[in-house]
């Protein structure tokens, strides 16, 4: 069977009063109030134009092979629509159905249900029967539609244990409900349902506002990537824990002591230690924030600067073509068609031709130099933002490069600490005991010295590798724009000048024809 599309024919086919004609379909639409075109196997839904907006309150499509709800804005007073039976995965574009209050899909593969806020206080029947919902949490979005009575939701392959506490499961989350699966629900079974579940709704409560601020949380640490990356913090640890490296506290040695000497005052000395890398992370990570504002801010007032200064000389070349436009009006008007002093007529329209050139000739030349200097102050305003720009990114390499030599020489006292503090405890009646003990400690963190060494150094090389980069890149895409630009703006005035000569070549034919 062919696709079929919404038309005239379709439409009085549709039509539920037994109205069938030949006459004008906005004659024949303009009081339909119900249409139903079920069986028609359309595949879009499209042409409702045909069909007057205000009227319509039934539109029904069932058992069709449409993918998307879409077009329906218009319908404003539709009280019922009928979608089962079709390919549509997700509800979409009903907003304008401000008075829905019948919304029958099942038998799709929908997945959610969703972006029915503008039917909140409306609502009062919804079949999802038979689609491809795998839990409830539908429920708690349902739960705010106070007027929804009726609830369809059979056959889809969400399930509760024990099967048979479904029923009572949704009545307790959407109380309003007065019909389930088509059957009606009673005082008594009400009750029963809340008082079964009133922990469970709760729980779910609790848990609804909980994922809501995860969601938030979750939004807010994206936001916080970008401005890391764009701070060249990547690959700098953040949080209240932070000790830039916690696998310096992992070390085995340094966890031994820890462990073996609580009351001697080693966790002081390790808070001491922990607080003293938080601090130089912080001056790190403080560092490149304002970095990046300072860079930002400069970026931004070139942008300004630049915006003015190609205003100033589009205003200029402007100008110079208002000019040649009223010398070109004045040669149209004044053009000699003949000779009127005796003369010979050849020879004035020469003369008035060569002159017309030479105005072009001057034209085209004054808008060259006009563009000329235009880039010639774009390309010295670029290089003065890079000059500055270095400047910038050379003493935030140097704050980097010194805090990092903290971090890394901090870290090296604290082991170097560690270190003779767990040989000086070694006890052992056996010297070559002793001797490896010792000699193990000095292995352990001598690797672990040159492990943190390696990850600070990494961490300092991506901080400046990231801002030569960033550096880099701006600029080539500065040069690349404006050097697109300059040969954009020849390639105008180019095609301007040859247009002027064409059309004073075919003046000059006109004259002579006359």
């Amino acid at each position: 069977m062919e696709f079929t599309v919404i038309n005239t024919a379709v439409i009085r086919s549709g039509r539920d009063d037994g109205y069938h004609n030949d006459l004008d379909a906005t004659q024949t639409f303009e009081h339909l109030g119900c249409l139903d075109l079920s069986c028609s196997n359309i595949l879009h839904m499209a042409n409702f134009c045909l069909i007057s907006s205000s009227n319509l309150t039934s539109l029904k499509l069932p058992v069709n092979r449409i993918e998307k709800i879409c077009n329906l804005d218009s319908f404003t007073n539709l009280i019922e629509l009928d979608l089962s039976h079709n390919h549509i995965k997700q509800i979409e574009n009903l907003q304008g159905l401000v008075k829905l209050q019948r919304l029958i899909l099942n038998h799709n593969p929908l997945t959610k249900i969703q972006n029915l806020d503008t039917q909140r206080d409306c609502l009062e029947m919804l079949d999802i029967g038979y689609c491809k919902i795998t839990d409830y949490k539908f429920t708690l979005y349902l739960k705010k539609f106070t007027n929804l009575i009726s609830l369809v939701v059979e056959g889809n392959p969400c399930q509760i244990e024990p099967i048979d506490s479904e029923r009572t499961f949704i009545l307790s989350i959407v109380q309003s409900l007065l019909v389930y699966n088509n059957k009606t629900i009673t005082v008594e079974e009400r009750k029963k349902t809340l008082d079964v579940h009133s922990q469970l709704i709760t729980m779910l409560e609790k848990n609804d506002r909980k994922w809501k601020r995860m969601s938030v949380d979750e939004q807010l640490r994206l936001e916080r990537m970008v401005d890391r990356k764009d701070a060249f913090l990547d690959r700098i640890p953040e949080g209240e824990d932070v000790d830039f490296n916690m696998s310096v506290f992992h070390n085995t040695t340094v966890e031994q002591v820890l462990k073996e000497n609580g009351r001697y005052g080693i966790h002081n000395v390790y808070r001491t230690y922990a607080d003293d890398f938080r601090r130089v992370v912080n001056e790190i990570t403080e560092a490149a924030e304002t970095s990046r504002g300072i860079r930002s801010q400069l970026v931004n007032e070139f942008h300004r600067e630049l915006q003015q200064l190609i205003n100033s000389g589009v205003d200029e070349s402007r100008k110079c073509v208002s000019e040649f436009a009223e010398y070109k009006k004045r040669v149209k008007c004044d053009f000699p068609a003949g000779s009127d002093d005796g003369g010979n007529s050849k020879t004035n329209d020469d003369i008035a031709c060569r002159r017309f050139d030479e105005r072009t000739q001057a034209t085209w030349l004054a808008l060259m130099s006009h563009e000329d200097k235009l880039s010639r102050k774009i390309m010295k305003m670029i290089g003065e933002l890079r000059n500055v720009l270095e400047k910038q990114i050379v003493e935030f390499k140097q704050l980097v490069k010194k805090r990092f030599c903290t971090l890394q020489r901090q870290q090296n006292i604290f082991l170097q600490f560690i270190l003779e503090y767990a040989v000086s405890s070694v006890q052992s009646d056996d010297i070559n005991n002793r001797i490896s003990k010792v000699s193990q400690f000095t292995n352990d963190i001598s690797q672990c010295m040159e492990s943190q060494a390696s990850q600070v150094e990494r961490a300092e090389l991506y901080i400046t590798e990231s801002a030569s980069k960033w550096l880099d890149d701006i600029f080539e895409k500065l040069n690349s724009e404006e050097i697109q630009r300059n040969r954009r703006k020849i390639s105008e005035i180019a095609t301007f000048i040859r247009y002027q000569n064409e059309i004073s070549k075919l003046t000059v034919l006109a004259v002579k024809k006359v």
